[in-house]
């Protein structure tokens, strides 16, 4: 846009310059001629082009006079190209007409023809700049969105290794009750039992049966609290429901048929992918529909994850390759580190199948 911008003021100040030396009736045809070959000069826009359209011009000049006084507009094509060396191929046409033009007037063009060269070194820097702009710009929102998406990935993690310390030191607390008040308690009721067993006072009998059966309770409490304990504090089943209820973009089901429950790593992973997941729905797809299924096998479990959308991108094809981004990439690892495996397809609608082993994956 600036080049031609600049050429239009070029014309301007030659065919103003032309107009006052020879008039306007002995310039029709040299305008003609100079707005015909600058316009296809600018259409072609290659260099190759752009310099033999010179060339003709200045061939054209040697013949027609008055279009010497446009000369200075061409020689923008020209000047900072691959072949201006031929700029100096300028001077022929006005040794040809020596003589016919006079001084002044060759000062005049030498003029236009020096402001016709600093305005297309100015418009070259200017689009230099420009393009370094625009790639810094697109450069520095590309580093961005990577860093607010590894800013997010590293939160979760930050997240997930809290809640694991937390359930480590819960299970740690609770071997310790298990172990020592545990095998207390149990020591004592076991000699009450035997205190009963040898006691011939009936008062003293049932006193004492009073006070095993309430520390049998205590113990089974206590039990009962470490059970629970190790059992993990997070609800697999529920923390899915509850995403599936706060997801409003399609209607999504929930299949959760697991007897043996998955360990604490597991459950985090499994609860970070679904998050995922519909996060990518909502982002990247038009589905209507999504379904999340949990099933246990005699030697794994399989989770799947399925909508019947297509990608937004028109690019993106069903059966194409999956863009591996920074989000699959870290379902990815977190399977792996439960030694399972993760396997997406596109043939009908998105799919996510991940298979893991219960010898790894199981409380």
């Amino acid at each position: 846009m600036n080049h031609i911008l600049n050429k239009v003021i070029i014309f301007l100040c030659c065919s103003v310059f032309a107009i006052s030396n020879l008039g306007l009736l002995g310039l029709l045809i040299p305008i003609i001629i100079a707005i015909i070959l600058s316009s296809l000069s600018s259409f072609f826009s290659k260099q190759v082009t752009s310099f033999f359209i010179f060339l003709v011009f200045l061939l054209i000049s040697a013949f027609i006079t008055p279009c010497l006084f446009f000369i200075p507009l061409f020689c923008y094509d020209v000047f900072l190209e691959e072949f201006q060396f031929l700029i100096g191929l300028v001077t022929l046409p006005f040794l040809i007409n020596y003589g016919v033009i006079n001084g002044y007037q060759l000062v005049l063009i030498f003029i236009l023809a020096l402001i016709s060269i600093i305005l297309k070194k100015q418009a070259i820097e200017l689009g230099a700049a420009h393009y370094r702009h625009t790639r810094f710009r697109d450069e520095a929102e590309e580093i961005s969105a990577k860093l607010e998406s590894k800013n997010k990935e590293l939160m979760e993690k930050q997240d997930y290794e809290v809640n694991l310390a937390t359930l480590n030191e819960r299970n740690r607390i609770a071997r310790e009750i298990h172990d020592n008040v545990g095998h207390t308690l149990s020591s004592s009721i076991l000699q009450i039992g035997a205190l009963i067993t040898i006691s011939k006072d009936e008062v003293i009998t049932e006193n004492l049966t009073v006070l095993k059966d309430t520390l049998s309770e205590g113990m089974d409490n206590i039990r009962h609290s470490i059970h629970n304990i190790h059992e993990e504090s997070i609800d697999l089943e529920a923390t899915l429901l509850s995403l599936i209820n706060n997801f409003t973009f399609c209607n999504a089901t929930l299949s959760y048929n697991i007897t043996n429950d998955f360990g604490v790593k597991a459950k985090y992973s499994i609860a970070y992918i679904v998050k995922e997941a519909l996060s990518n729905v909502m982002k990247h797809s038009n589905a209507t529909s999504l379904s999340i299924m949990l099933t246990e096998h005699p030697g794994f479990y399989q989770v799947i994850i399925h909508d019947n959308g297509t990608p937004k991108t028109a690019a993106a094809r069903p059966g194409s390759p999956v863009e591996v981004g920074m989000g699959i990439t870290s379902m990815t690892n977190r399977i792996a580190t439960l030694d399972g495996t993760l396997t997406i397809s596109t043939e009908k609608g998105f799919l996510i199948f991940i298979s893991l082993p219960k010898r790894r994956n199981t409380n």
